[in-house]
């Protein structure tokens, strides 16, 4: 559904996912392999230690190769095997599992947002996270591509998922307000034929049956020059929510099939040159909510029920050609990351809700009001840097990107009530919204070793963005009679600076104390007008200040993991969607401030047990009044922030016979209440109640070759409200409520065979 038109420091916890203990005496260890680079070659980015020490994960959060637990500020990565372990194919499945991190997707492309920093599901255009997949930003940079909506990698074959807390404007750039996820894919293996396959099968109470077949084979050139890793994919999840007004099951059934094809060289010494074609279809069919009183939150059909007039499909997909050189130099290395993609969004949602509320006011009846929206984005982006080598007491980075965008979006709006979907004899509305996006930018990064303990970083980045935008319009919302609207062609040109400062001190070996200060941008642009002139002609960028302490230990023996930190995030000129004369435009907005802590913990308590945990405290609000959006008064809390949230897993390896290794996995999932718009009569308020899930996988070793995954997800069966549509309820209080469901009880196994 398009949006444009829907109308200090407090002590807190984050999360951790259990790192898999290393397998008993009488069962068979995992092999050990090569550490990632981005485009390293092994699997899975693990160094291991003695049974009894948990293992080093290195990470790229930096652009650089360093253990997660040296990085000066809140990173988690779930690298693949923890994926694996808690049967997590998309970012919702392991989303509870990060500190900080919110999301309300399921398969299908949603909203995320990082340490509060959102405006939420209605008052959001534009993405405040950096998304990228093996260091290409992915999806559009603006709100006319639908930015808030980040596109949903499947899981299978990744190397890791690293999710970076806290602004990265100078190594990341523009729309990194809270952080960034990135996704590392397993890179070709020269050294071995092997290949991978895996069926499941899986149901889901009050819904369905679901399945999934995904493959791996990885062949090699010979003489380690180079191979060729193809891997495919295709879901299916039948979804849960029912229209018994309307006679249909399955709503919110979503399919996601892709593959990827990618070819490692390496031509010379020192020069490796790795090229990749993506692709992802996600498919759906209606959505996974449910419809609450608004005042009583009580269910108005049914727990999983919903009555919608009209059928929602959807249809999203991402296609990807990306080239990264990493040539080792005598002073340095030069990387060179190239990316060509489109991304496509199609959806036919049902406005019946919105538009009967609001034009009840005119005396109008109840007819079904449909929305059609075509987005498709082109792409292209370029990044070189120069990395110095790690050693010496200056370690820096040199770097310059280029993006250059080209967005189409269709929307329309009929009433099928009518005739050729008219509304008083007029097409409700008409419009082709051209946009262009253009990017320069240049960064710099710098860590010196003041003395052998204490280290200083500095970081800075200069951004230019020019951007085009027309809008061709007709209908009775837009120029009022069916004459068409050409508007002149609107541009604006904005720059912006960011900076990090990030001193660290190794205390002993095991234990390291950082600070952190670092800002963040989201670029402002255009705004739709209908008319020339009328309202606000463009917006601002908005920005954010991230001020972070922080500790990271590695303790006896490394056999504990234990990371804390605090944050005050200061949020200025606010991007707010803003309803002027019947139109949604985005305005800047005084400021906001997100307050918080953050704790993970990992223990290996014997050989065969690990632990895990975390908990987060998040305080967002609005600094001062909003007129615009009728909030007189400052401390409004910012939507889809819970105040508190929680994760702890456990994982028990053993062995069931002598080489037959097996391993039972128990978690634990709470997220508390949070809100979904602002309690006024420009934002009608719902409180999204607090709801806890628990999970048990247990993974069994069959043969040398195959292995098999019992999963129960959800074993309470809890119907918890994962986010809510208020915008009819703000012309109508008594309209029902949309509210996302979570996934309820689900019962499957996973078969996996390697050769």
């Amino acid at each position: 559904m398009s949006r444009r038109f829907s109308s200090a420091c407090l002590i807190a916890c984050s999360l951790l996912t259990a790192q898999a203990a290393a397998a008993t005496a009488n069962s068979v260890p995992p092999a050990a392999t090569t550490p990632d680079r981005d485009a390293g070659r092994g699997s899975d980015p693990v160094r291991g230690g003695s049974i009894a020490q948990l293992q080093e994960v290195v990470v790229t959060a930096t652009r650089r190769e360093e253990p997660v637990q040296s990085v000066p500020f809140q990173v988690t990565a779930m690298t693949a095997s923890e994926l694996k372990q808690i049967d997590a194919h998309n970012l919702g499945d392991f989303a509870a599992y990060v500190p900080g991190l919110i999301t309300n997707s399921g398969a299908a492309p949603g909203l995320i947002a990082i340490r509060g920093v959102t405006m939420g599901t209605g008052g959001q255009l534009s993405s405040a996270i950096g998304l990228y997949l093996d260091g290409v930003p992915l999806g559009a940079s603006t709100s006319f591509g639908l930015g808030y909506q980040s596109f949903n990698i499947n899981t299978f074959d990744l190397q890791r998922v690293e999710v970076l807390n806290g602004p990265q404007g100078t190594l990341y750039g523009a729309d990194s307000l809270g952080g960034a996820v990135k996704y590392v894919t397993a890179p070709p293996d020269p050294h071995g034929l092997h290949a991978t396959g895996e069926t499941e099968l899986s149901q889901t109470e009050h819904g369905g049956t679901n399945y999934g077949l995904r493959g791996m084979v990885n062949l090699p050139f010979g003489g380690g020059l180079g191979a060729v890793r193809i891997d495919g994919i295709d879901d299916y999840d039948s979804g849960y929510a029912t229209d018994p007004v309307y006679h249909r099951d399955n709503q919110g059934a979503t399919r996601n099939e892709g593959g990827r094809i990618q070819l490692l060289l390496d031509p010379a010494p020192g020069l490796e040159m790795r090229l990749s074609a993506f692709y992802q279809r996600d498919s759906s069919v209606g959505l996974d909510t449910a419809f609450r009183n608004f005042v009583t939150h009580q269910p108005t059909i049914g727990t999983y029920a919903q009555a919608y007039p009209l059928e929602q499909p959807a249809v999203s997909s991402l296609t990807l050609y990306s080239a990264k050189i990493n040539w080792r130099l005598p002073w340095f290395t030069l990387t060179s990351i190239t990316g060509d993609q489109a991304s496509h969004g199609f959806s036919l949602s049902d406005e019946s809700l919105v538009y009967d509320a609001l034009l009840a006011v005119f005396g109008a009846g109840r007819d079904p009001f449909q929305l059609p929206v075509d987005t498709n984005t082109h792409r292209v982006t370029e990044e070189v840097r120069l990395v110095s080598h790690q050693e010496g007491r200056l370690r820096w980075i040199l770097g310059g990107y280029y993006d250059h965008e080209i967005t189409n979006e269709i929307v329309d709006l009929y009433d099928l009530a009518n005739p050729g979907g008219t509304f008083f004899g007029l097409v409700p509305f008409d419009a082709d919204l051209p946009s262009s996006y253009r990017e320069l930018a240049g960064y710099a990064d710098a860590t010196i070793a003041l003395t052998p303990g204490l280290s200083l970083g500095l970081g800075v980045r200069y951004s230019a963005q020019h951007q085009l935008y027309q809008e061709t319009t007709f209908g009775l919302f837009a120029t009022g009679s069916n004459s068409v609207y050409n508007s002149p062609i609107a541009a604006t040109d904005q720059s912006v600076t960011t900076f990090s400062i990030n001193p660290k001190y190794q205390l002993t070996p095991e234990v390291m104390l950082y600070a952190r200060a670092a800002s963040g941008f989201r670029p402002g642009g255009p705004n739709f007008v209908l008319f020339s002139g009328l309202h606000n002609p463009s917006f601002s960028p908005d920005k954010l200040w991230n001020y972070e302490l922080g500790e990271k230990s590695s303790l006896l023996d490394r056999r504990l993991q234990l990371n804390f930190d605090i944050y005050d995030i200061e949020w200025h000129h606010i991007q707010l969607v803003v309803n002027n004369g019947g139109v949604n435009q985005l305005e800047n907005g005084n400021g906001a401030r997100v307050q918080g802590a953050e704790m993970s913990f990992k223990a290996r308590v014997t050989s065969h047990l690990t632990l895990g945990g975390s908990a987060a405290y998040t305080h967002a609000w609005l600094t001062g009044p909003v007129p615009v959006l009728k909030i007189d008064y400052s401390g409004a809390r910012l939507p889809l922030s819970p105040r508190f949230n929680f994760a702890l897993l456990g994982t028990y390896r053993f062995a069931l016979a002598p080489g037959y290794p097996t391993s039972l996995t128990l978690a634990d999932r709470w997220i508390g209440q949070r809100t979904e718009g602002f309690g006024t009569s420009a934002s009608a308020l719902y409180a999204l109640g607090s709801f806890d899930t628990v999970d048990v996988d247990w993974v069994v070793t069959l043969t040398r070759r195959l292995s098999a995954q019992i999963y129960l997800k959800n074993a309470f069966d809890t119907a918890g409200e994962v986010d809510a549509t208020t915008l009819a309820n703000e012309y109508d209080p008594a309209a029902p409520t949309p509210v996302i469901i979570s996934q309820p009880r689900t019962v499957g196994i996973v078969l996996r065979a390697s050769f």
